[in-house]
């Protein structure tokens, strides 16, 4: 099968196109037929060697985390059976990455599609949509009223949490660059930021969430627009961040566990018409590589890129 691997830890220069045997199928998984992936920051971290003690160094690597597709074939007890849509996530444990025509995926990580959500729209939810849920509701606890800062509201993280922000009751303020402007009066942004003549670090607001997606407001920068009580939500892997955030009573490191339980949660969302994720550009799998360096090199796509097998 094709797949976006690597074979050692490293830049966007060790990806390559490889022909790699058809994962074997083992107990608590399902095999399913790839219709469409996506990429999060965090696979290019791990590519780069982040977690390389726990990762070890067994290669090769598939690239890709987020996904969409059909049971091929499926072992242990589910709900699920083959020939059933659905998407989930395969963890960086499981080298089988979601860049590739087939892929191995615990049972416990796959729900079913939800109904209206196209397959690439699907593999565009997994990740970011359980990332930002446990940001503004788990870690956040937001409530009705408060005033959210999305600072990154068009990306893949940042255009899903605006959604579940106003889906509860938030006043939410959004900051991104000049042409995704209208995207982000489409997903129901209160006030706009356009950080290309603005700089919400010399606002008089206060907001009582902020959540950083763009690695571009860091905790210390964020204290004058923050109040008391106020929370900093980041989801970046980013070690200087933690090491001078973590302790501190305001800084909440965020991970996102993606179960299917915390599936479940979006599809519920999704299938109210409260958040539905946005595709900003769909890529072939032989064209993966570049794309990816062109995103990881600093492109902005709003919402996410997807990639087709």
């Amino acid at each position: 099968m094709k797949a976006v691997a690597y074979y050692r830890y490293g830049g966007p220069e060790v990806m390559q196109l490889a022909d790699l045997p058809q994962p074997t199928l083992r107990p608590g998984h399902a095999l399913v037929k790839i219709e469409a992936a996506s990429i999060n920051p965090v696979d290019w971290k791990l590519r780069g060697g982040l977690l390389r003690l726990i990762m070890g160094k067994k290669f090769p690597r598939v690239m890709g985390a987020d996904l969409a597709g059909t049971i091929q074939a499926i072992d242990g007890d589910s709900d699920l059976k083959r020939g059933d849509a659905v998407f989930g996530f395969t963890p960086p444990t499981e080298p089988p990455g979601s860049l590739a025509e087939f892929c191995l995926v615990p049972l416990d990580r796959l729900a079913p599609l939800p109904k209206g959500l196209t397959m690439a729209e699907a593999a565009a939810l997994p990740c970011v949509g359980v990332t930002a849920y446990t940001a503004l509701i788990t870690k956040g606890r937001l409530r009705a009223g408060q005033r959210v800062l999305v600072n990154g509201c068009t990306g893949g993280i940042g255009h899903i949490a605006v959604q579940i922000a106003k889906a509860y009751g938030a006043h939410v303020t959004g900051t991104c660059r000049t042409a995704s402007v209208p995207l982000a009066r489409s997903l129901g942004v209160d006030e706009i930021v356009d950080y290309t003549q603005e700089d919400i670090r010399l606002t008089s607001k206060r907001f009582d969430q902020i959540l950083e997606t763009s690695s571009s407001l860091s905790f210390f920068q964020a204290r004058a627009i923050m109040s008391d009580t106020s929370n900093f939500l980041d989801p970046d892997l980013n070690l200087q961040y933690l090491i001078f955030g973590l302790g501190r009573k305001h800084y909440h490191p965020i991970s996102a566990n993606v179960r299917r339980s915390a599936l479940l949660q979006l599809t519920q969302m999704v299938e109210a018409g409260q958040i539905r994720p946005t595709v900003g550009e769909t890529v072939a799998l032989n064209d993966a590589i570049p794309a990816i360096t062109a995103i990881e090199r600093g492109k902005s796509v709003n919402g996410k890129a997807i990639f087709i097998p």
